[in-house]
């Protein structure tokens, strides 16, 4: 036994040795690896130091440099977690000694910093109707504006195109349309005011706020009834210089052509036409099967376009100064030929800060040069895109032997214009060069209180040519002299604005104060000058030797404010937000020159009270807010309330005909108009959920709108040649919006989900004497009006003639009767039955009815945004629901009534054999089939992929090789598809112009959107 004990104990260093090397076969088999990499902000892409790196389960960890490199050893399969203030977590699984992490800001950090008027407040403390979204969102789209990169994106807030004209940007309206004149929010750029955002640089933006509720908005009075928008440029940061540039490269089509016929097919159809009618078919229709295809006078005007953008900003200081310097260049052809646009933008920002001073100041300069196609000859074909459809394919485009080279339409047709003629003998072009400045400074009085004085200054000088060539084109169109017509237009606003800030913590209480004093000053000037006959080559005015034409004027007006506001809140659970602003304005009468806009708003942490604590695991964060406030609009022209006098009215009078001077009044004054008053009701939601992780928003608002400012018509024998002015209307407009982020992670997958959704009604209370009628959107050059303005209903709704089916026989004609007589008497099998909604007999204008309105049910938009590893996705869908639009373009190519091209749906026409719902084809028409009615009523709804991106960030051995800090190349498609039943070129139509005209499609003189494909760069060193 001893014998074999002392054998036991001499094998235990065996047993040892061989338990050591299957545990250094074992760590070795786990593959311990130096893991290196960067950390950047999804945000700017800027590299983030501190960020703390360790070892999931483990005491091990490290944390990034300056430069927001890491490298630490860890084995094959663990997790690594990185932790930094104000980001989201994220872990991360190790597979090999690369790693790259992208970290997105923590949606639940309740202490980010959200801008509001005249100041800034922490989202906790956050009492109003705000939505908010970071420039590092605002993806680069191959698009020339940054405005369109935010459609659908923010709760309550439309952004509508204003055309696919190249530059032609968006129209944003927010919770819905609450005046009856300008409904466009108030922009401020850096705190300056603005006309628009449209053409700010993509790289240069930081955030844009938007400011919904009247306990956000009242602080600019006057001018928020309609919203505001808030822009903050980029600043630079502490720390060494950082330089990044973008390079984007795109090629546009045409997203959507329309249906029309080729020669051969149009023939045939006016040759049915005609033949219905009992009249001789046309010259150029007898022979159908000898025309072909003829001309695509679609493919004629439309091409593949190239849209460029660079941009390239420095930026970065010290802990005293930071600076920012930016510039870009846009240039976008149309995809209409001959138009484009381009632009040139240069901005510098920095900011100083010496012991109680800091100064700072924002210049931005911005050239733009836009190609416009003609807007019309004077026919019925419209713009170049109008006469497009239209244009019967019979014709040529091209005639050497005719003065200016084109053919064109002739016989007994109607005049439309060759369009490629339009675009080449006619150049209209638009120059313009803007300043923004803005100089601030500060100096803190005494810890907590702090005066500012903000000085800006903005101009917009405008030059418009339009060059008119001499031409004949075909028999209908003749122009014997070359004419130009040249005006300038130049805009300056003056704003200086002194604030008292006052911050103070008083144990559990926090207070922020405000009083300020402004003054602003806008003054306008317009010039024209005219001349025709000049000779072929020439654009100068003194060039000419015909006509001259002069005009101008020049307007002015002023506002003078005083505001105050107080923030407080008591134990980061309840909130107070109270403020107030007296506006004078130059545009009211002295007895009604000043306003009042105050407004107050309550908010309550919930999730900061203590019987909430055992909630908080599965609720992060709960917030109710309430406010109501009385905002103001004065969006009229200037001197409405006085009468306009016009000069040079001059006659001659007596034997000798001597000449007298004289002058008459133009329009008469309205002295009582006075502020229009929009009073906001609003209650809102906050919350988060799953640890941060699903974050929503939801607010529902009345917003009632007293003594609108409306134009109201008068007879022209009253001696007016304008409506004058009057506070003749109440509005109003409630809703809901919701919104939603939720952001997690896989292992290296990250990921994003969000949407908004926003439901808006609205009605006309009051208007006028209250039994006034404000008729709108007429549809073709032909067609009666389309919409309705009155009290008890929708503003702008569509009233139309009601289109009942089609008479298939003459019994059915003989059936549709008032007493024994025909309700149609002119119809025949084949045409429209009409309703006769008044029941006397007959079909007109009293038989109208309410067919729906131009404002949707509800509009939403949906997305996600993630990563893995290197590679990047965002997908954004965008759409509405419940609108209607009116044709306007189809009313005419389906008329198969007037003689220019049809759509291909009236080679479906009604005939005796084959009974449609497209009617016969007759000349003439003597049912009127094509009537503005419900026929041409489309839906406007539509599901729109809006933005697909995909992206590649190199590796870190190629960023150490080149000595860069993040490359990204990525290749994104706009308007992808559409998913609509609506026939018209685009169903989000666009096209800016006033407000009784909404939902209606002027397609003879649109310009259709374009899809775009575009590849891009965005480097950081």
């Amino acid at each position: 036994m001893p014998r074999s004990t002392t054998r036991s104990w001499k094998k235990i260093p065996l047993i040892a040795l061989l338990l050591a090397i299957l545990q250094v076969s074992s760590s070795y088999g786990q593959q311990q690896l130096t893991v290196t990499g960067t950390v950047t902000s999804k945000d700017d892409g800027l590299p983030l130091p501190g960020v703390a790196v360790s070892i999931k389960n483990t005491s091990l960890g490290i944390a990034t440099d300056a430069n927001g490199k890491f490298s630490i050893s860890a084995s094959k399969g663990s997790v690594l977690v990185f932790k930094a203030l104000g980001f989201t977590p994220q872990e991360v699984s190790v597979n090999d000694g690369l790693m790259n992490v992208v970290m997105e800001s923590s949606q639940s950090n309740l202490n980010e910093v959200v801008v509001i008027g005249y100041g800034t407040v922490k989202k906790k403390d956050l009492t109003g109707a705000i939505a908010n979204i970071k420039g590092a969102d605002i993806k680069a789209q191959g698009v020339s504006d940054v405005t369109r990169s935010l459609q659908g994106k923010l709760p309550g807030v439309t952004i509508e195109s204003a055309g696919g004209n190249p530059g032609s940007g968006t129209r944003i309206l927010i919770r819905g349309v609450g005046t009856l004149g300008n409904a466009a929010p108030l922009y401020i750029v850096d705190g300056v005011p603005v006309a628009s955002i449209n053409n700010l640089s993509q790289l240069d933006i930081q955030s844009v706020d938007v400011l919904k509720d009247a306990s956000a908005a009242a602080i600019y009075g006057s001018r928020a009834a309609n919203g505001v928008v808030l822009v903050t440029t980029r600043t630079g940061k502490n720390g060494k210089a950082v330089v990044q540039m973008n390079a984007n490269y795109g090629i546009q089509r045409i997203a959507h052509k329309l249906d029309v016929l080729d020669a051969q097919q149009w023939a045939k159809v006016s040759n049915t036409a005609h033949d219905a009618a009992g009249l001789p078919r046309l010259d150029i229709a007898r022979n159908p099967d000898s025309l072909g295809v003829g001309t695509d006078w679609q493919d004629a005007i439309y091409r593949t376009a190239p849209v460029q953008q660079y941009e390239l900003l420095v930026s970065g200081g010290n802990q005293y100064s930071t600076y920012s310097v930016s510039g870009s260049y846009t240039k976008q052809d149309g995809i209409v030929k001959v138009t484009g646009y381009n632009r040139y933008n240069l901005r510098v920002k920095s900011e100083t800060t010496k012991g109680r001073f800091r100064f700072g100041e924002t210049v931005l300069l911005t050239k733009e040069k836009t190609t416009n196609m003609a807007g019309g000859w004077g026919g019925q074909g419209g713009n170049p895109v109008g006469s497009a459809a239209k244009m019967i394919p019979v014709f040529q485009i091209y005639d050497t032997s005719a003065l200016g080279g084109y053919a064109g339409a002739y016989g007994p047709v109607v005049n439309v214009a060759n369009p490629v003629a339009q675009l080449n003998l006619e150049n209209i072009t638009k120059a313009s060069s803007s300043i923004l400045t803005n100089v601030f400074g500060e100096v803190t009085l005494i810890p907590g209180l702090v005066y500012k004085l903000n000085m800006g200054y903005t101009s917009n000088f405008i030059t418009n040519d339009d060059y008119y060539k001499r031409y004949v084109v075909g028999t209908l169109f003749t122009h014997p002299t070359n004419d130009l017509t040249q005006s300038k237009e130049q805009t300056n606003l003056l704003l200086l604005e002194n604030t008292l800030n006052y911050t103070k913590t008083l144990g559990k209480s926090n207070i922020q104060a405000l009083v300020g004093y402004t003054y602003q000053k806008t003054n306008y000037t317009y010039l024209l000058s005219a001349r025709t006959d000049l000779p072929d080559g020439l654009k100068n005015i003194d060039a000419g030797a015909g006509t001259s034409t002069t005009g101008g004027n020049s307007t002015e007006s002023s506002l003078l404010s005083t505001l105050g506001r107080v923030i407080y809140s008591y134990d980061d659970r309840y909130l107070l937000t109270a403020s107030i602003r007296r506006d004078g304005s130059s545009r009211f009468g002295s007895s009604n020159r000043y306003g009042s806009f105050p407004s107050v708003a309550l908010g309550w942490n919930i999730s900061n009270e203590r019987f909430f604590t055992s909630l908080n695991n599965a609720i992060s964060h709960l917030k109710l807010r309430g406010s109501y406030g009385v905002l103001g609009n004065q969006e009229i022209g200037d001197y409405q309330y006085s009468a306009a006098v016009a000069s040079n009215i001059n006659y001659v009078t007596g034997a000798e005909q001597q000449k007298w001077f004289g002058a008459i009044q133009t329009s008469f004054s309205s002295p009582n108009i006075k502020w229009e008053n929009t009073k906001t009701t609003n209650v809102g939601l906050d919350a988060g959920f799953l640890k941060g992780r699903l974050n929503i928003t939801a607010d529902y608002f009345i917003k009632t709108t007293d003594d609108v400012l409306l134009n109201v018509p008068i007879p022209g024998s009253a001696g007016s040649t304008a409506n004058p002015v009057v506070n003749a209307g109440r509005l109003r407009n409630n809703g809901f919006e919701f919104g939603f982020n939720y952001s997690d992670h896989a292992g290296e997958l990250n990921y994003s989900v969000f949407g908004a959704f926003s439901k808006v009604n609205n009605k006309v209370l009051e208007l006028g004497t209250g039994s006034q009628q404000i008729f709108g959107g007429q549809p073709t050059h032909h067609g009666a009006s389309s919409t309705l303005t009155e009290a008890g209903g929708p503003i702008t709704a569509f009233y139309l003639i009601k289109a009942d089916g089609i008479f298939n026989s003459q019994e059915e004609i003989d059936a549709y009767n008032k007493n024994g007589t025909l309700i149609q008497p002119n119809a025949a099998p084949g045409d429209i039955k009409f309703f006769d909604a008044n029941g006397d007999g007959q079909i007109s204008d009293e038989d109208k009815v309410y067919a729906g309105s131009p404002f949707p049910s509800f509009e939403y938009g949906f997305g996600i945004n993630a990563s893995f590893r290197n590679f990047d996705l965002n997908a954004y869908f965008q759409g509405t629901h419940g609108n209607k639009i009116y044709n306007g373009l189809r009313q005419d190519l389906e008329s198969m009534s007037l003689e220019f091209n049809y759509a291909t749906s009236t080679l479906n026409a009604w005939t005796p054999e084959k009974h449609t719902d497209i009617p016969r084809a007759v000349t003439n028409d003597p049912n009127f089939n094509d009537r503005t009615s419900t026929r041409f009523l489309e839906s406007g709804s539509y599901l729109r992929m809006k933005t697909l991106q995909i992206g590649y960030t190199i590796g870190d051995v190629l960023k150490s090789k080149f000595k860069i800090s993040s490359l990204r190349a990525y290749v994104s498609a706009d308007n992808l598809f559409t998913v609509s039943s609506y026939k018209g070129f685009n169903p989000d139509i666009g096209r800016t112009g006033s407000i009784f005209d909404r939902g209606v499609d002027y397609g003879h003189v649109a310009y259709p959107i374009a899809r775009t494909l575009s590849f891009g760069l965005q480097l950081t060193l």
